[in-house]
């Protein structure tokens, strides 16, 4: 039986994505279809009140995971590889957290999965055997495809719409790791994209920095939802 959260609102999409994969309906190929699926997955097992990594943060802990899982599988890597990776990452995390932040209730959802999507494709780089300057290309190019993006919990939760959030985190990551191992540049470097982060989490409201008062949780669903729990 699939497991769901208190709430309900998570559990079973992940085994949805794996059984599309396992039926070869994959539209993008084993690699990224696998890391949504792990996304997926490590969300939920957060939203259920499961054991996790806060990698960077809870709300964005299924990122770092199932891309370095599935890319340490998929190409047959050893542990070693996968350990020198997340040094990487947290080098990266470090830097991020110092000169902006990681909290969703600081910098909205930029902060948390975007945060933790340029972590993964600087680790992902680095797993992948590109060198120290793509790492900061891709954390670069991850992070601000994802500017501006807000914080906004449906009924305060870490669930909607945090769990798919980690999926597209996961494939952003992906993307940023591929280009920059093509040799594709971030025409902005990485510390400038760390600053403009800090800068665009500053001028949020605090409606959209996980108060569930703005964006996706202000909606007419969200609201019904939001009542429909606390009865």
């Amino acid at each position: 039986a699939v497991s769901k959260s208190a709430s309900g609102l998570s559990g079973g999409d992940a085994n949805k994505m794996r059984q599309s994969v396992d039926a070869g309906r994959s539209l993008s190929g084993k690699v990224l279809s696998k890391t949504l699926a792990k996304a997926l997955a490590i969300a939920e097992v957060n939203a259920c009140m499961g054991r996790i990594v806060a990698a960077p943060t809870a709300g964005s802990c299924g990122i770092i995971p199932a891309v370095l899982l599935t890319l340490k599988e998929e190409n047959d890597l050893a542990e070693e590889r996968v350990v020198m990776s997340l040094f990487t990452a947290a080098g990266l995390g470090m830097v991020i957290a110092k000169k902006a932040s990681i909290s969703g209730a600081e910098g909205g959802c930029q902060a948390e999965c975007g945060s933790a999507a340029a972590m993964a494709a600087a680790a992902a780089v680095e797993l992948m055997g590109g060198t120290p300057q793509m790492s900061a290309h891709a954390c670069a190019m991850a992070l601000k495809s994802v500017l501006g993006l807000v914080c906004d919990p449906v009924a305060g939760l870490v669930e909607v719409p945090c769990v798919k959030r980690n999926a597209s985190g996961a494939a952003n990551a992906l993307i940023a790791a591929e280009m920059a191992l093509a040799g594709i540049e971030s025409t902005i470097p990485v510390d400038e994209v760390i600053g403009a982060m800090k800068a665009i989490g500053d001028a949020m409201p605090k409606s959209l920095k996980e108060t569930a008062e703005g964006g996706l949780a202000d909606t007419p669903t969200a609201k019904k939802i939001a009542r429909d729990i606390l009865r």
